[in-house]
């Protein structure tokens, strides 16, 4: 058994390397079709995209994530801060794609101080992490790091779909150590999720066994699950490439965004059981059975101003996943806001930065 976690352990640290070497490679594959596409149009090439796109610092270097800080463009220390919690799986910085199409470059400008907890890849360590690590170790370490810079004022969190899910647990479990909760495409009650319920039901789907044999879930594993949903969307990506080229800022943001879908971590395997058997099979996060560290999570304790932003044409988050959340917490202050996008529309569409996130940050504002 210990030659075999020996083993285990190398191998899950080269998939991790391997899980780098194939976000860059996507990258310069896409680089190549879009120059290719340009040319078909007599355009030349565009710059080469890289992501995150606006300066920002390290603050913190933790085994599990870093956590990032992106200054307010407000002078005078007067800056309110936002804790951003991504999903555990995705980068986050599909909040700050482009220069000109960046939610944190937005937040910037309306004058919040902006971190980010920048999830590591998981390596041997995976297989024995669990829920606890994260919502009651990282999340609450960085609040505290964040408020010991704000001479002591809580953050407002901002969870985006997983990181939504682990942001309400905190928020549930440490209400004292935020002061608003912000959801983006964020489930809940997870039978209602639509496609991906389908496809983890327990009838067909052991995550047990696939994580003894696996130890992570690799991020082309997870992957080509949402692909399945749509299956002739890259066909058609590619169709509109071709079609647009001659636009430059088309084709930027296309590199953009797909280079951030194939910039990915392993999904740590202890935690991947319990989001499989707890949350999608079992329901209890709803059901208030869900245990966390052989404590429970009640939603009920979840008591600090709350705004759940929905994305009425969300295929990774059905909105009724997100809305069952909203009489279950004991917020006195419970909002729901509402958008005609996509799951990702939330964060990386010109129109969602233009007229979605103008109302975000006002109702930011007003709670912190």
């Amino acid at each position: 058994m210990q030659s075999h976690n020996e083993w285990r352990d190398i191998g899950l640290k080269l998939a991790d390397a391997f899980d780098e070497m194939v976000a860059h490679g996507a990258r310069a594959r896409l680089h190549a079709q879009a120059a290719f596409a340009r040319l078909m149009h007599g355009k030349e090439p565009i710059e080469y995209v890289r992501g995150p796109a606006t300066p920002h610092h390290l603050i913190h270097e933790g085994p599990l994530a870093r956590l990032l800080h992106y200054p307010s463009a407000r002078a005078g220390g007067s800056a309110k801060p936002i804790l951003l919690v991504a999903s555990l799986i995705n980068k986050y910085y599909v909040m700050d794609l482009l220069s000109d199409l960046s939610v944190i470059a937005l937040l910037n400008r309306r004058g919040f101080d902006v971190y980010v907890l920048d999830w590591k890849a998981p390596g041997a360590a995976g297989p024995s992490l669990a829920f606890t690590d994260y919502v009651d170790g990282v999340i609450p370490a960085a609040a505290r790091m964040v408020g010991g810079k704000h001479g002591g004022a809580l953050p407002a969190v901002i969870g985006y779909c997983m990181g939504g899910t682990l942001s309400v647990m905190f928020a549930a479990r440490h209400p004292d150590k935020l002061r608003a909760l912000c959801l983006l495409g964020t489930p809940v009650e997870f039978g209602l999720s639509g496609a991906l319920a389908k496809l983890t039901d327990r009838r067909s789907f052991d995550a047990d066994l696939l994580m003894d044999v696996l130890g992570n879930m690799p991020p082309a594993m997870m992957q080509s699950g949402f692909k399945m949903l749509n299956p002739a969307d890259a066909f058609n990506k590619l169709i509109s490439l071709m079609r647009d080229a001659a636009d430059g800022e088309r084709v930027r943001h296309f590199v953009a965004l797909e280079s951030w879908l194939d910039d990915n971590v392993a999904f740590p395997g202890g935690v991947y059981r319990d989001y499989i058997r707890a949350l999608y099979q079992d329901d209890k996060l709803c059901k208030r059975t869900m245990t966390i560290g052989g404590t429970a999570v009640d939603l009920a304790k979840l008591t600090v101003p709350l705004l759940n932003v929905i994305a009425l044409r969300d295929h990774i988050c059905a909105p009724p996943a997100s809305r069952a959340l909203m009489p279950l917490v004991g917020s006195k202050v419970a909002e729901i806001m509402e958008f005609d996008t996509g799951h990702i529309g939330l964060t990386a569409s010109r129109r969602s930065l233009a007229e979605l996130w103008p109302r975000i940050a006002d109702w930011m504002e007003l709670r912190t």
